[in-house]
């Protein structure tokens, strides 16, 4: 008997190119790259179409407009098409929207931070200092005052300008290798956590979702986020996982506690703007193979000092102890890598020589590509007024005024990349003496915000609302984050009991206490001048604004965030990290 194996395969007329994705390149010119119709054969190109007009076509998967007009926005979506006299074309992709740069005179070198003293009064550009008697129809006149008060508009030109000088650079193939590095579990020493085992584009804009993240021996190698345990009550790793998302618009620092960052003085550094200083790091091999081995104008290159040292932690990666130095195990685990991943470096490189530095290039690249800036507020300002409630242009009035947010969330990127207090409460392995100057860390950007809970570098907020009321009473805060055992409300925790949530909080509620009031005790400031004393009402302001920050693509399911996750077929060795949640679904 002989049988006959049909390898089916999908009509193009019912079939559609996927994950259309449209990136600005400047001023005239919008990117598009976009995945060829599932098990469609014979394809021989693609048409590109802008606002329903045909502009082009390509035999390959990206195309770059280069006669789009400046500040324009155009809708693109794409169709594939079959060889033969008789062409046959699919139906048309997703749609995608970009809008063009309003010039390309911005060198893109300014990130949109910048840091000032003081921050405005209400009455001043709203002739009241009580926010609910401003009228509805008087809201967008004030706020126009404020986004110029701040000089928003150009932060935002900056910070738009900044993004697209990336994007003209990004590397299809470096990304590639870059996204499957990321999520293989090869790079660990055990061969069971990834960077993306805390670091997940479906989840939290590349976080975790965990107060505490969870590396190294994990019960299930594959969970991410909540059920993630590696079976002890205190979890190894002693701080949130930052979100990747707009990582590359950090021009100054990595980390929580800045121990990658320029060598360079507050005094001496302008605030936002890309420095050609050297970089400093904890290990002296890798400051000198940074400074010596990767050009100073790299844009890439604080990602890639960043990269050295997730593997090197022994609760998130590996431990090095074993070694001669960490960068002699770091050239262990690349020279490790199967055979099978040199295609992917011949792809990126031109040929298949692995090191380190190839690994965090290709990583940083992939890193760099999460940039998720488009949000409500931002539209705002460009005089979409619509697109913001009433709610969050009071929210943005307060924040911009009596609330005291922008004084240290200032600019567009809402961060001048400095430490400052207020004191978070601490828990976990490190929550004593954690940090670098009075338990002060770098100041989170507000980006996207919306979906990155848990908050603080311990992640002991759940909700912006509980964020917003520890800066309206720090002490009282504290007291109650400690004296009402919160520890035991987070998500990560809802499973303990008392003694065991204790257990996770150890000796830091003594500590960071005693610290406050040694803050107090030192500030010129009485205490009923630092109880802001937020009402219910101005905390749902807040809150409602700082969602209103998040940009749409930046969500789980989105064509974009898709783009971040590889193929779910094991990776090039079998080692990926093909992830799912706690009820056992695909990420």
């Amino acid at each position: 008997m002989i049988s006959t194996y049909a390898f089916a395969s999908t009509p193009i007329e019912v079939s559609a190119p996927e994950q259309l994705i449209a990136k600005v390149h400047s001023a005239t010119e919008v990117g598009l790259s976009w995945q060829a119709p599932t098990d469609v054969e014979d394809i021989a190109g693609y048409r590109v179409f802008r606002d329903g007009k045909r502009i082009g076509r390509t035999k390959v998967t990206f195309y770059i407009d280069m006669t789009a007009a400046p500040n324009t926005e155009y809708v693109y979506h794409v169709t594939a098409f079959t060889r033969g006299k008789n062409k046959l074309s699919s139906l048309p992709s997703n749609k995608d929207i970009a809008k063009t740069l309003g010039s390309d005179v911005n060198d893109g070198m300014r990130n949109g931070s910048i840091i000032r003293v003081g921050i405005a009064r209400l009455v001043d550009h709203c002739g009241t200092n009580d926010l609910d008697t401003i009228a509805d129809s008087e809201l967008d006149v004030c706020m126009d005052k404020l986004i110029d008060h701040y000089t928003l508009r150009q932060g935002l030109e900056d910070m738009q300008a900044y993004v697209a000088r990336y994007r003209r650079q990004e590397d299809a193939q470096l990304i590639e290798l870059g996204k499957r590095l990321f999520f293989s579990k090869a790079l660990s020493q055990n061969y069971d956590t990834s960077c993306a085992s805390c670091h997940h584009p479906a989840q939290g804009c590349g976080s975790d979702g965990l107060s505490l993240s969870i590396g190294v021996n994990a019960e299930n190698t594959d969970l991410m986020g909540l059920g993630r345990s590696d079976g002890t009550v205190l979890p190894s790793v002693g701080r949130n996982s930052p979100q990747i998302c707009n990582s590359a618009l950090w021009v100054d620092s990595m980390f929580w506690d800045q121990r990658v960052r320029l060598r360079e003085a507050n005094r001496d550094s302008e605030v936002g703007t890309v420095s050609t200083a050297d970089i400093q790091t904890p290990e002296l091999e890798v400051t000198r193979l940074m400074n010596d081995e990767v050009a100073n104008t790299d844009p890439l290159r604080l990602l890639m000092a960043q990269a050295h040292f997730p593997i090197t932690t022994p609760a998130e990666m590996g431990d090095p102890s074993g070694f001669e130095s960490p960068q002699v195990y770091r050239e262990f685990i690349a020279q490790r890598l199967s055979e099978q991943w040199q295609p992917y470096f011949k792809a990126a490189f031109g040929d298949e020589q692995v090191s380190f530095l190839r690994i965090a290039r290709a990583m940083s690249a992939y890193q760099a590509s999460f940039l998720f800036i488009d949000n409500p507020f931002f539209n705002y300002i460009e005089g979409q007024h619509d697109k913001l409630s009433e709610e969050e242009k009071r929210g943005a009035l307060f924040f911009y005024t009596g609330a005291g947010c922008a004084n240290c969330h200032d600019g567009v990127m809402f961060t001048p990349e400095r430490t400052r207090g207020p004191l978070y409460p601490q828990i976990g392995a490190h929550g004593v003496a954690d940090g670098n100057f009075k338990n002060q860390f770098r100041m989170p950007s507000l980006l996207n915000v919306g979906i990155t809970a848990p908050y603080g570098d311990k992640g002991v907020f759940a909700s912006l609302e509980r964020v917003i009321e520890h800066y309206s009473d720090v002490t009282g805060s504290l007291e109650r984050f400690y004296g009402e055992n919160e520890t035991c409300g987070l998500p990560q925790f809802q499973h303990l009991n008392a003694e065991q949530c204790a257990h996770i909080v150890g000796d830091a509620d003594d500590y960071v206490l005693a610290l406050n009031a040694q803050n107090r005790a030192a500030s010129d400031r009485s205490d009923d001048a630092i109880i802001r004393g937020f009402t219910p009402q101005q905390v749902s302001y807040l809150a409602a604004f700082l969602r209103a920050l998040t940009d749409p693509k930046a969500l789980a399911g989105s064509n974009e965030i898709n783009a971040l996750i590889p193929s779910r077929d094991g990776g090039p060795d079998g080692h990926q990290f093909d992830a799912v949640n706690k009820a056992g679904n695909a990420l």
